[in-house]
């Protein structure tokens, strides 16, 4: 097994200090991949959202336009507002969160982990 960078160390065993900083030493190339990766996904969802919608209108399920112009009553409207601000917080939210683990790891997880990891070397001896 290859042996892990500084900077990707904490991916090996629990993060208890700071949060890992993932995109420090990521390649441009790798981040622009896996943003086309994710628009392609997206694509593809709104592809199959479009065809189910023509299945449903041609079945005259759904209005032509029905989901465009769908309101909805004040429940579903104040559902989806709000459905919408707590989408947009948790996105934005990691712009500036703080870098501390948001989690607390016991102390033995690490020591297990260590000693896992030293019986599992030794073995290989």
């Amino acid at each position: 097994m290859p042996e892990q960078s500084s900077a990707n160390a904490a991916l090996s065993s629990p993060v208890t200090t700071t949060e890992p900083d993932f995109l420090r030493s990521l390649p441009m190339d790798n981040a622009v991949g896996a943003i086309v990766a994710l628009t392609a996904e997206v694509y593809i969802l709104r592809e199959r959202l479009a065809a189910l919608e023509a299945q449903l209108t041609s079945r005259q399920v759904l209005p032509k336009d029905g989901v465009e112009l769908h309101v909805g009553n004040a429940q579903e409207q104040a559902d989806r507002a709000a459905d919408l601000e707590f989408f947009t917080r948790r996105v934005l939210s990691e712009l500036s969160r703080d870098r501390v683990p948001v989690s607390r790891i016991d102390p033995q997880v690490s020591r297990y982990l260590k000693t896992h990891a030293e019986t599992k070397a030794a073995r290989k001896l």
